[in-house]
């Protein structure tokens, strides 16, 4: 237990202090893979460490279209080995090619990120629709 508790505690403390070493463009997860895959299977989940690490990012992704549907960190963000802090669009396209195809045509220098704020999952309010 108590071997369980200071791995965690050294997890996230190099979860905290790694983007500050290497600056916020740091394109890689900031705790290498190797300190990850050394836990037990239940805690190199995100979760485990993000509920503490980044609350909020965890509620709002917890509250969101995306945990209903079952859609994990992963999915978006890549592997380890293969991390993006923020994910190409092609992770967006893969499930909704309809609206990245159709934001493309639209407005092609624009992302998703645009209107749809990280882990919000929100859809945004254009208006009422009018007739032509």
């Amino acid at each position: 237990m108590r071997g369980k508790v200071l791995g965690i505690i050294v997890l996230c403390s190099m979860m905290f202090y790694a983007p500050i070493a290497f600056g916020n463009s740091f394109d890689k997860h900031p705790v290498p893979p190797e300190a990850i895959q050394s836990l037990k299977p239940q805690y190199q989940q995100c979760a485990a460490c993000h509920k503490d690490v980044t609350p909020e990012v965890y509620k709002s992704w917890a509250r969101s279209k995306h945990a209903i549907a079952n859609v994990k960190c992963y999915q978006c963000h890549g592997s380890f080995e293969n991390f993006y802090k923020v994910p190409p669009i092609s992770k967006c396209e893969s499930c909704h090619y309809q609206e990245v195809k159709t934001m493309k045509l639209r407005a092609p220098k624009m992302s998703c990120w645009d209107c749809h704020p990280a882990h919000m999952f929100r859809f945004h309010d254009l208006g009422p629709k009018t007739e032509k």
